[in-house]
């Protein structure tokens, strides 16, 4: 009969030599590796920050004009439904020195169905009024009877009678029509966009930028040269 023999246990394994599933060796990154990732990081922002600023400034003009014409008509035709279609005096509007007539025509006629903050008279020519986003316009009746509204993206940027397809656009009230619109709104694209950008050595030229963007769909054309 054979005797059942003791096996002798192994002696338990040094720390040393276990080894840990999955255990990462964990390293530091070199001061050149550093450097080298910053740089890509400022190149690419270098590239793509202009231009979502500039996205971003085109959107902000680009809603404001649209909202801005949808507010003044919807007053226009508010203020038509209860006074009928609205006019100018004549006799009183022979020069350009009208700031009094025309603030109690803003009053009677539009101030009324517009949410403005601030409203009045500036100097004898002017009337100007500014909106909760920001904005505003100032505005003179010449005498000749056409209404001229500069409106201004930035109320805070608002000088008189200005417009330079940036921060200052030019609108009028067409009598014909009873409605607020764009400088020049009934001339085709191509002609708009010709004398829009001809302001870029011709500052003067720059009162057809609203009717380009209002007939390019309130967009901003991608090659707009004014926003950058």
């Amino acid at each position: 009969m054979v005797k059942n023999k003791k096996l002798k246990s192994a002696p338990p394994p040094e720390i040393s030599d276990i080894t840990v599933p999955n255990k990462q060796i964990q390293r530091a990154f070199t001061l050149a590796e550093v450097l080298i990732t910053i740089g890509i990081i400022g190149i690419v922002a270098a590239i793509t920050i202009p231009s979502l600023v500039t996205k971003y400034r085109k959107q902000v003009v680009e809603n404001r004009l649209k909202k801005f014409y949808s507010v003044m008509n919807q007053a226009v035709q508010m203020s038509i439904a209860e006074h009928g279609q609205i006019e100018f005096d004549n006799q009183t509007t022979g020069t350009t020195m009208n700031s009094e007539y025309i603030t109690k025509w803003y009053n009677e006629y539009l101030t009324k169905y517009i949410k403005s903050l601030k409203r009045e008279k500036v100097g004898n020519s002017y009337y100007q009024a500014s909106f909760a986003d920001g904005s505003g316009f100032n505005s003179y009746l010449n005498g000749g009877n056409t209404l001229y509204i500069f409106y201004c993206v930035n109320f805070n940027n608002c000088p008189m009678g200005q417009y330079d397809g940036k921060n200052h656009f030019l609108f009028v009230y067409d009598k014909q029509l009873q409605k607020i619109t764009p400088a020049y709104s009934s001339e085709k694209i191509a002609n708009l966009k010709k004398y829009c950008y001809r302001g870029i050595t011709d500052k003067g030229s720059r009162w057809h930028c609203a009717a380009l963007i209002q007939a390019n769909g309130w967009k901003i054309p991608d090659d707009y040269p004014y926003i950058k």
